[in-house]
């Protein structure tokens, strides 16, 4: 959990939706106990309104060590949509969101030295862009990867009440990613999808080499890069709701 612990990273969108009136609602997890519940609609041809919320809660059993993670997020973004032949799907979003982060953990103390304490409470805005691109194998998995540029902006930005000089910093955050849809008949008209995800979160400009000199230490927490593995779950309302034709597939 160490580095960039109060900005948390957020998977890139890459909404599986081809076609106006399409939705999606996604449930998602992290593997330290972070969750994520987003949705998005396309109401028109090509376009694509989106929202999410996210949360945090990683507390530690040992009192003594006062080891926590919490925090919550909101975004919200718009893009579009577009179909290359029948098994790519490309597009891109932007946005913006808020979030409020709190992590408390101790790092170092080997033999003679004493641990570093760090106690950071973040409050901060982003803005972000992304784009993506889908290939879609068959009726049943489809692959793609993701590209994210996220502008974060800390509104109040404290390790041990004391303010941290960061202002702001700008990630890079590209994700790779595996689907398999659920379901009989065409890939469009399943109407559940499991997803994995894979994904890096960086500081544009950060010098890991260096860091030791370059910067204090608790920008250089907050700067460092870490990785994140999900798992989701996604309902196509638009397939659920289909009035069924006799003798033919709902539409």
């Amino acid at each position: 959990m160490a580095g960039c612990v109060v900005y948390q990273p957020t998977q890139c969108a890459a909404p599986q939706i081809t076609g106006s009136r399409q939705s999606e609602i996604t449930a998602s997890t992290y593997l330290n106990s972070r969750y994520e519940l987003s949705g998005t609609y396309s109401p028109l041809p090509h376009l694509l309104v989106r929202a999410s919320t996210g949360s945090l809660r990683n507390d530690s059993r040992d009192t003594r060590d006062s080891t926590y993670y919490r925090g919550h997020h909101y975004d919200f973004g718009l893009g579009t949509y577009w179909r290359l032949g029948s098994r790519w799907v490309v597009g891109g979003l932007g946005g913006f969101g808020q979030a409020r982060n709190e992590a408390a953990y101790s790092i170092g103390g080997f033999i003679l030295s004493y641990p570093t304490r760090y106690e950071f409470d973040a409050r901060y805005n982003k803005l972000f862009g992304e784009v993506y691109g889908i290939f879609q194998t068959g009726d049943v998995i489809s692959l793609g990867a993701a590209y994210r540029i996220t502008q974060v902006r800390f509104t109040t930005l404290t390790d041990q009440r004391t303010p941290v000089d960061l202002s702001s910093m700008t990630r890079s955050e590209p994700m790779l990613f595996m689907r398999v849809r659920l379901g009989n008949g065409p890939f469009e008209d399943r109407p559940v999808q499991l997803q994995a995800a894979w994904g890096t979160s960086a500081t544009f400009g950060y010098d890991e080499r260096n860091s030791q000199t370059i910067y204090a230490p608790g920008v250089r927490e907050l700067k460092q890069g870490r990785g994140y593995t999900t798992v989701g779950i996604t309902i196509f309302p638009h397939c659920l709701f289909r009035k069924v034709q006799p003798g033919g597939n709902g539409r």
